[in-house]
This record gives C-alpha cells, sequence and structure tokens, in this order.
C-alpha cells in the first residue's frame, strides 16, 4: 500500500507538470474530469446516524420487532449534542444548526426539525417527547433512525412549518450549507425484566442502560437531495403537507 500510495502522488506530480509546461491555452481549456461528481458531500463530522428503541420490549414496532414477552427497549433514551464551536461558519459565536430527521424501523421518515446550538452548549432531546411524539403518520414508533446533519447558521436555522421551501428549515438545505462541529451521544434502555404473565411485579422494568457516541457516516448528494429518497426532499413535504404534524421538537439546552 505504502509503494502504490507512492506511485501515485508520483504519477500525479508528472501529469500536473506536464499541463503547467502545455502552456496556459491548454489550462484554460475546460478538461474532462477523471471522476464524475460521485464523491461525498465534503465535511467530516456533517453526517451523524443513531438507532433508537424505546418500547419494542411491551409494543410491537412497525415491522412486528418486539412485543409483550420480548427483550427490547423499555424507557426514554436520550440524545444529547454538543456543538464544539465552529468560528469559520460563525465568527461571532460558533453557532451551528443541527438537522434531524427521524424514521420508523419501516424507512419512513416520520419527523424533522432544524435547532441551533450556540458554541460550548449541550442539547438534550427526549427521544419520546421531543423527536417521536409527533409522527407524520398515526404508526408505532418505538424503533427507528435518527440522522442528524449540521450546516452553518448563516443559513438560517428554523423549526416549524414552512411555507414555499423556506429558507433555513431542515426541508431546505443544500451541500454548499453543511459545516462541521457538532458530536452526540445516545443513551438507551438495553435490557428488561421479563413482563411475561405472572411474573412478579407484573411489569417488566429497565435492568441495564447503555450510553454511546453517534456514529458519523458519509453523505452524498443522493442521500441529501434525491427526490426519492432524499433526507431534504422528504422533510419538506412534511413542513408543506402535514399541517403540523411531523416537526420534533428542539429539546433542553442554552
Amino acid at each position: 500500500m505504502r509503494w502504490k500510495r507512492i506511485g501515485s502522488i508520483t504519477f500525479s506530480a508528472v501529469l500536473g507538470l506536464a499541463v503547467w509546461q502545455a502552456g496556459p491555452a491548454l489550462r484554460a481549456t475546460p478538461q474532462l474530469a477523471f471522476a464524475q461528481e460521485i464523491e461525498p458531500v465534503e465535511g467530516y463530522g456533517n453526517y451523524a446516524v443513531t438507532y433508537f428503541d424505546v418500547s419494542s420490549s411491551f409494543k410491537p414496532s412497525q415491522q412486528g420487532y418486539g412485543g409483550p414477552g420480548h427483550s427490547g427497549g423499555n424507557g426514554d433514551a436520550l440524545l444529547h449534542i454538543v456543538d464544539v464551536g465552529n468560528f469559520e461558519a460563525d465568527p461571532t459565536g460558533g453557532d451551528l444548526c443541527a438537522n434531524i430527521y427521524v424514521f420508523d424501523d419501516d424507512q419512513e421518515m416520520q419527523e424533522c426539525c432544524s435547532c441551533k446550538l450556540t458554541a460550548d452548549s449541550v442539547q438534550t432531546f427526549s427521544t419520546i417527547n421531543d423527536l417521536t411524539a409527533n409522527p407524520q403518520f398515526s404508526s408505532p414508533l418505538g424503533v427507528g433512525v435518527i440522522k442528524i446533519v449540521t450546516t452553518n447558521i448563516g443559513f438560517g436555522c428554523i423549526n416549524g412549518t414552512a411555507t414555499g421551501g423556506t429558507l433555513g428549515t431542515a426541508g431546505s438545505i443544500q451541500p454548499m450549507w453543511l459545516a462541521e462541529g457538532l458530536t452526540s451521544w445516545i443513551n438507551h434502555a438495553e435490557s428488561i425484566a421479563s413482563n411475561n404473565p405472572g411474573f412478579t411485579p407484573p411489569f417488566g422494568f429497565v435492568t441495564s442502560t447503555s450510553v454511546s457516541h453517534v456514529e458519523r457516516a458519509l453523505l452524498d448528494s443522493g442521500e441529501l437531495t434525491s427526490t426519492n429518497h432524499g433526507l431534504v426532499p422528504a422533510c419538506a413535504n412534511i413542513e408543506l403537507h402535514a399541517s403540523g404534524r411531523g416537526i420534533c421538537h428542539c429539546g433542553i439546552g442554552s
């Protein structure tokens, strides 16, 4: 791998020198790119993803996972988002926007919102009360996926119902708005005591919890803006047509 890497760098340098020596006319002429635009959107830390399971021990999920007598989530999951500060994006305060997209385990986006965070602050979201209490559709929302996309506060950070794709909502962000500076954790109620009939006490209770760092992932332009599957179009549809449903809340923080 080391020699392949050196060879690649050497080849690139020789190729660049050849183009330079060919003269200004060649450099000014549009050239065919070596790769088409399939690269991930630039910006490590722009995209984070995790799961939630808050009720599958006593209520089946949309896909039928869990229910009475099964192991699974039994209690709230708290999502903590920290703004470590991005003073290039916001020179005066280091503020950022956390654009949050919540899916059930049937891959259906149920809620989305855009929340402002200030530098060195922590924002705490209750999965039950803030992120799943107002689903777009009346379906079980005990198990699913949370995705977080970070954007520059300078383009706006509005949480609510949009009109005509209002600038700065989670349903209107564009790739050039992406910024770094948010990191996040979530806790899970991992297991419960049995809630089978005859068990004493006659209800399940949490026996263990865990806290995990929300994983970062590559974000490509299709995932962000694709008409059929993109985060932004799906959220824009919620903002414009769900009559206030499907808008999550921004939790508690400074």
